[in-house]
C-alpha cells in the first residue's frame, strides 16, 4: 500500500546501507549518498502525490457541487470488517467527497490507519472507500471475489451462500450470517448486475446503512464515476421487500436533508435563552408534530 511504501523501503535502505558500509569501506560513501538521495526522492514523491490528490478532489467538489472535507473521523466507527477493523493510534478519513450520483447519496474518501511510536509516525495503511447510502440499516453482507471468500467467511463467522447461477458462483462469494437474508438480497436482478464487467474483481459490502467498496491506496477522481456506478447500481438492486421489512422493524436511516419537524419556535435557530431551537438535540426535535401548541410568552427559565 502506498502509505507504508516509504516506511518499508526506508527500513530496507537503512539495513542495506549498513551492509554496504561494512563490505565496501570507503567506497560506501558514494553509495550511501546515492541511496539517500533516492530515498529522499521517494518521500518527496509521496508528499507531492498526496497534495495532488487533495487538489484534484477539491477541484472536483467545486466543479460538481459536492462537498469536500479534508479530514474527519465520522466514518471510523460506522462500519465493520476490512479496512475498518484495522487498529491504530490514529484512524481517520481524508479528502472526503460527498454528493449525489443518479439520485443516490454517495461518498468517497481515503481511510487512513496510522501507527505512531514516541510521537513519530512509523507506518500508515491507506485505503480508498466509495459508498452509496441506503434508506435502512441492513445486516452485513459481503460480496467478494471467489478466491478470497473462504478466508473472509472464517473471519466473519458467516455462511457462504450459493445461488442458481454457475457463472455467479464461480466469480463471487456471498457471505452473511443469515442464509435467507443473503438469498433475498442476491436475487436475479442483483445477480445480473454483479455479472457486469465493471464489477469484476471488486470487494463489496452492505453494512451500516450503505453499500461500499474499497481498495488499497488512493484512487483519483478519474475512476470515481466507475466506482459510483458499482455501489449505486448495487444499492438500487436491493429488493424493495428487503428494505421495507427492515424499515418496519425500526432500522430506517434518518435523512440528513429532511426538514426538521416541529413548531416554528423549535426549528428556528436562535440563542439559548430565547426558547428557540439552537441545533442542540436535533434528533429530539423530530418528536414534535405540527399540531403542538406554541409555548406561552414569558421570561426565560433560569
Amino acid at each position: 500500500m502506498r502509505g507504508i511504501t516509504s516506511m518499508r523501503l526506508g527500513t530496507g535502505a537503512l539495513v542495506a546501507l549498513g551492509v554496504l558500509a561494512y563490505v565496501f569501506g570507503g567506497q560506501a560513501a558514494w553509495i550511501l549518498l546515492l541511496l539517500g538521495a533516492a530515498l529522499a526522492g521517494l518521500v518527496v514523491w509521496e508528499y507531492v502525490e498526496h497534495a495532488r490528490h487533495r487538489d484534484e478532489v477539491a477541484r472536483f467538489a467545486l466543479e460538481h457541487g459536492w462537498s469536500h472535507t479534508p479530514r474527519t473521523a465520522k466514518y471510523s466507527l460506522r462500519f465493520t470488517g476490512t479496512p475498518f477493523d484495522q487498529r491504530g493510534s490514529s484512524v481517520r478519513q481524508e479528502d472526503v467527497l460527498e454528493g449525489r450520483y443518479g439520485g443516490v447519496p454517495c461518498a468517497t474518501f481515503t481511510h487512513v490507519v496510522e501507527q505512531q511510536s514516541d510521537g513519530e509516525r512509523s507506518s500508515a495503511q491507506v485505503f480508498q472507500v466509495t459508498l452509496a447510502e441506503l434508506p435502512v440499516r441492513l445486516p452485513r453482507l459481503d460480496i467478494v471475489p471467489e478466491h478470497v471468500g473462504h478466508h473472509l467467511a472464517q473471519a466473519f463467522g458467516g455462511v457462504d451462500i450459493e445461488v442458481e447461477s454457475h457463472a455467479f458462483n464461480s466469480r463471487w462469494r456471498v457471505i452473511a450470517r443469515d442464509r435467507r437474508y443473503g438469498h433475498d438480497v442476491v436475487d436475479p436482478r442483483m445477480i445480473e448486475r454483479l455479472l457486469a464487467y465493471d464489477v469484476e474483481g471488486c470487494s463489496l459490502r452492505i453494512d451500516g446503512g450503505a453499500v461500499l467498496m474499497w481498495s488499497p491506496g488512493r484512487e483519483g477522481v478519474d475512476t470515481l464515476a466507475k466506482r459510483l456506478d458499482v455501489v449505486a447500481g448495487v444499492a438500487r438492486r436491493i429488493p424493495d421487500h428487503v428494505l421495507r421489512r427492515y424499515a418496519q422493524a425500526g432500522a430506517a436511516m434518518r435523512d440528513p436533508d429532511a426538514p426538521l419537524a416541529g413548531p416554528a419556535w423549535a426549528t428556528t435557530p436562535g440563542v439559548l435563552n430565547s426558547r428557540r431551537y439552537t441545533g442542540i438535540g436535533s434528533d429530539e426535535a423530530q418528536q414534535w408534530t405540527a399540531t403542538d401548541p406554541e409555548p406561552e410568552a414569558g421570561p426565560p427559565r433560569a
